[in-house]
């Protein structure tokens, strides 16, 4: 009798278990679905599709003027994107980081920004090493220049801190950036 017992309590537990088990698994799939919508952005511009992995899309701020060294900047949060050629023909575009005034308006924060001088960028092409520059380096906020083949897509990071120096700045001095993705004509 007591035998009898055990194996129904146990066939319970055994059900009760699987059922818990399948709901965690279940809404375990629907969170990270829901986060991995919100998080990847997708920006058309033309023949070719844009897509920011970060949950800011193609914003890029530093609201905090904090000098750091290259080993620290270059191991600090990324802005990830990928850019996909949808197309039947080979397209060239240009990667550009553009002041945004939009948001340098809402901040309130015109006045105080930081230099291009003050600030790193580490900009970083699918599977190769990543190089730091200074932002005022590239010229007219051109990062890179390429051209994608008909299928094909390249994933790209930047990273961008304050640098080391001499410069006296005001520690609530701000940058706001938005990543462009233009395409050149032919």
């Amino acid at each position: 009798m007591y035998q009898k017992y055990y194996r129904r309590h146990m066939i319970k537990s055994g059900i009760i278990i699987a059922c818990i088990l399948l709901f965690s698994v279940i809404s375990t799939y629907f969170i990270y679905q829901k986060f991995s919508n919100a998080r990847n952005q997708g920006y058309d511009s033309g023949e070719m599709e844009v897509v920011f992995h970060e949950k800011q899309g193609n914003e890029i701020s530093l609201t905090q003027f904090v000098p750091v060294t290259d080993a620290v900047g270059l191991t600090s949060n990324a802005y990830t994107f990928t850019v996909y050629n949808n197309t039947l023909n080979s397209v060239s575009y240009k990667v550009i980081l553009a002041k945004d005034q939009e948001t340098m308006l809402e901040d309130g924060c015109i006045e105080r920004q930081i230099p291009d001088e003050l600030l790193k960028l580490s900009f970083r092409e699918d599977h190769q090493a990543p190089t730091a520059m200074v932002l005022s380096e590239y010229q007219d906020g051109v990062l890179h220049t390429a051209t994608l083949e008909p299928g094909e897509s390249e994933d790209y990071s930047i990273r961008l801190w304050a640098m080391n120096s001499n410069f006296i700045v005001d520690r609530t001095s701000h940058f706001h950036a938005i990543i462009e993705v233009v395409e050149e004509e032919v």
